[in-house]
């Protein structure tokens, strides 16, 4: 017998859970409620997950893998600082316009703005771990082709420039997301500022 689990029936606990605590917060939602909503019995919620707690760390652990995944471009010393640049920030534009993205992420930061003990100790877990933005600056910074010191901090700084526009007016004040048309030319603003300062030309 294939004793594996049943990855669709993980996926609707997932976004069961993910509906139970936008509803009710963290504190407030139940295995109960996250197994009648994802139509599962409880005791298949605990095959999957051994805890609420589990459940929402792995919730976390997704949005964290898809933000890497989404922007991760392999340096290319053949490909100009600034084209590399706007592939990513291009990348980082279509990630931060999806409505599923940003729900999650809406989820998480409500989350851990209301229990320090748990942002904590997400943070750090995500801390070990390098970023993919992180990578590629520090091998940009390796061949000369940018003027930075701290690779993981530029590429949070780089992301920081698109998020201003395009993720955090969305997240927290419920702005519309910004259409694919003006993707270029939010990327092409941001990738002039961050050369002005960090490129070597």
């Amino acid at each position: 017998m294939n004793r594996r689990p049943n990855l669709k029936k993980r996926q609707s606990i997932v976004d069961a859970a993910l509906d139970e605590f936008q509803q009710s917060g963290f504190q407030g939602a139940n295995m109960d409620a996250i197994a009648d909503r994802a139509q599962v019995s409880k005791r298949t919620v605990y095959n999957h997950f051994p805890s609420k707690q589990a459940l929402f760390e792995h919730i976390a652990q997704e949005v964290w893998e898809q933000a890497n995944e989404a922007t991760e471009v392999a340096f290319d010393p053949q490909e100009t600082i600034r084209d590399q640049l706007l592939t990513i920030a291009k990348k980082e534009l279509l990630l931060v316009s999806d409505p599923n993205f940003l729900k999650r992420t809406r989820m998480l930061m409500a989350e851990l703005l209301h229990n320090e003990d748990m942002a904590q100790s997400t943070l750090e877990k995500f801390a070990e771990e390098q970023s993919s933005i992180g990578l590629w600056m520090a091998e940009a910074s390796k061949t000369g082709s940018l003027t930075i010191t701290d690779p993981e901090s530029a590429g949070k700084k780089f992301h920081s420039l698109i998020k201003c526009q395009a993720f955090w007016p969305q997240l927290i004040m419920g702005e519309e997301t910004l259409p694919e048309s003006q993707h270029q030319s939010i990327a092409e603003e941001v990738v002039t500022m961050f050369l002005a300062v960090h490129g070597t030309t």
